[in-house]
């Protein structure tokens, strides 16, 4: 009941804030389609993202504990509206939330992405591009629950996975000076935390 909820107010915050910046856009601008950009743009993130795959796949099985594993994931590009429905809404993808995970702080934060198990599909943001660190570490975060996925790894409970996803995409990040709690306001006390199994 409380996680139908959370979902509910999820995407009238988020219906309210596209409503919002729809409002103030200049009125001689061309209203640009909404949830994703323009078909060139898409094929040239879905390019950058698969051209990265095999890099991210070889330093991911040389940093951690992953394997390396040829099969790629399907490549598709959301709404952050469609991605937060898609995260609270199916225990399909990289993780599985209870009514208290919903507590979580890392539950209640912005949907950035979302991995299908069952479809192997990374689902990147509609304005993801790949020309930043910051986007490439979400394409590695993804890439960590996909690989997790094909080698069938488990782990204590779902949210338990996110502990290395993030550890991932922080340690990429680092590589350009960056880090998870700048960029994307996560800190690593925080991730170790919601990551714990309570039973």
């Amino acid at each position: 009941m409380f996680k139908r909820f959370l979902l509910l107010a999820v995407i009238a915050f988020l219906t309210l804030a596209a409503s919002s910046q729809a409002h103030c856009r200049d009125e001689s601008e061309p209203a640009a389609p909404t949830g994703s950009p323009s078909a060139p743009l898409r094929a040239d993130a879905t390019r950058v993202a698969e051209d990265l795959l095999d890099e991210i796949v070889t330093w991911l099985a040389s940093n951690f504990d992953l394997p390396t594993i040829a099969e790629r994931p399907a490549i598709e590009f959301a709404s952050k509206l469609k991605l937060a429905t898609m995260r609270f809404g199916d225990g399909a993808l990289s993780e599985s939330f209870t009514e208290n995970d919903a507590f979580d702080e890392l539950a209640q934060r912005q949907v950035v992405a979302v991995y299908n198990n069952r479809s192997k599909t990374i689902l990147l943001p509609a304005d993801w591009t790949g020309t930043s660190p910051a986007d490439q570490s979400i394409l590695v975060h993804e890439m960590v629950h996909h690989l997790q996925n094909l080698a069938k790894l488990t782990s204590e409970c779902p949210r338990a996975r996110e502990k290395l996803a993030y550890l991932a995409q922080d340690k990429w990040l680092g590589r350009f000076g960056m880090s998870l709690e700048h960029e994307f306001d996560v800190d690593m006390f925080t991730v170790l935390i919601s990551s714990t199994c309570m039973f």
